[in-house]
C-alpha cells in the first residue's frame, strides 16, 4: 500500500492474474454524475493500465455504481527534482452491463480540471 495518498482510502481488488492488491480509491458526486478517483501508488502488481478493466468491474459491482454515470481518474504521482507532482488520466469504456470492453486512457490536460481534481483529492467537499 506504499505511495497511495493518504487521502485516497485503500481497496483490496483483485488483479488480472486474481492476485490480491491494494490501491486508492475514493468516490464522491459531481452532480448526478458518480466520480471515482484510483492511485495504485507502488503497487508494481496492481498496475492501472493492465488491470482497469478487471479492477473497475469490481469497483462497479461492490458500490453498484452505473457504470454510465460514473467517470474513473486515475492519479500517478511522479518525483521531480521541485517535488512530488500529480498526473491524472481520465479512462474511458464502453460497457455491457458492468463488463468495461474497449478501455482507454487520456491525460487531463485542461488546468481548471487538473486544479478541480487536486482539490477533489484533498477536500471531502470538493465535488459536491
Amino acid at each position: 500500500m506504499t505511495g497511495i495518498p493518504s487521502s485516497l482510502s485503500p481497496i483490496q481488488l483483485h488483479n488480472r492474474l486474481n492476485r490480491p492488491v491494494w490501491i486508492g480509491f475514493k468516490l464522491t458526486q459531481r452532480g448526478k454524475r458518480q466520480l471515482v478517483l484510483l492511485s495504485t501508488g507502488s503497487e508494481s502488481g496492481a498496475q492501472l493500465s493492465k488491470n482497469f478493466e478487471t479492477f473497475v468491474g469490481q469497483i462497479v459491482r461492490e458500490f453498484k455504481l452505473d457504470p454510465k454515470q460514473t467517470d474513473f481518474i486515475e492519479l500517478r504521482q511522479e518525483q521531480h527534482k521541485e517535488g512530488q507532482a500529480n498526473s491524472w488520466f481520465r479512462w474511458h469504456a464502453h460497457w455491457v452491463g458492468s463488463a468495461p470492453m474497449e478501455c482507454k486512457v487520456d491525460p487531463v490536460t485542461s488546468e481548471a480540471a487538473r486544479s478541480y481534481l487536486d482539490d477533489v483529492l484533498v477536500n471531502s467537499s470538493a465535488a459536491a
